[in-house]
């Protein structure tokens, strides 16, 4: 049998699940995305059709549910991109279900009418993405208590 192998990306993400458990693991990322011509962003893994993700840990691989995800940290540097800095910009401090807080910035690129945290956080995506210093992190939504603006 002859198997052909996509090539992917892979990326290093720290996952807070819903009962607080962490994995720590490379996901795998396509090189093209169907409607872009750049690689795929863990955003839009997590935020895509699949319900499970394969993560490969140390122990090996593990599938993860989407659904329980709470969070989903990464390198600015691998995962960042100058466009998802545009728009205006707000610095958020989100408490999650776990009693986290998370501090760091948010860019809302919506028309100007429509362009507070409200508007970002209720477009209905599973994820949002929070810039900190270093990291990327994208936070599943129902598992959002508050945010501060």
């Amino acid at each position: 049998m002859n198997e052909q192998k996509i090539t992917k990306n892979r990326r290093k993400v720290l996952f807070t699940q819903a009962d607080g458990s962490t994995v720590q693991g490379e996901v795998f990322l396509s090189l093209y995305e169907a409607c872009h011509e750049r690689p795929q962003l863990l955003g839009e893994l997590l935020c895509g059709d699949n319900a499970f993700i394969p993560v490969e840990t140390a122990a090996g691989m593990i599938h993860l549910n989407t659904i329980n995800i709470v969070t989903a940290q990464t390198s600015i540097g691998e995962e960042g991109d100058e466009l998802m800095r545009l728009g205006e910009q707000y610095r958020v401090q989100i408490t999650t279900a776990l009693g986290t807080v998370i501090e760091g910035q948010v860019f809302v690129n919506l028309p100007h009418d429509r362009s507070r945290v409200s508007d970002y956080l209720n477009q209905g995506d599973r994820f949002c993405r929070v810039f900190l210093s270093q990291k990327i992190v994208y936070i599943g939504t129902r598992f959002i208590l508050s945010v501060r603006d």
